[in-house]
């Protein structure tokens, strides 16, 4: 039960594996940078809002 076989893969295909990893992990940190700059933007009126609010007894 020992077979294994894996598939050659040539050097262009081994190129075009790299780049297709290379757009992803920028897709990834572009995504990762978008949502921090939100969440960097939003801080100032989440802390106007808590600064703001009606305090109860």
């Amino acid at each position: 039960m020992n077979n294994l076989e894996f598939p050659t893969v040539t050097a262009d295909e081994i190129r075009a594996i790299e780049a297709r990893a290379h757009e992803l992990r920028a897709e990834a940190m572009a995504s990762f940078l978008r949502s921090l700059g939100r969440g960097v933007a939003s801080l100032p009126g989440k802390l106007a809002a808590l600064i703001s609010r009606p305090r109860h007894a």
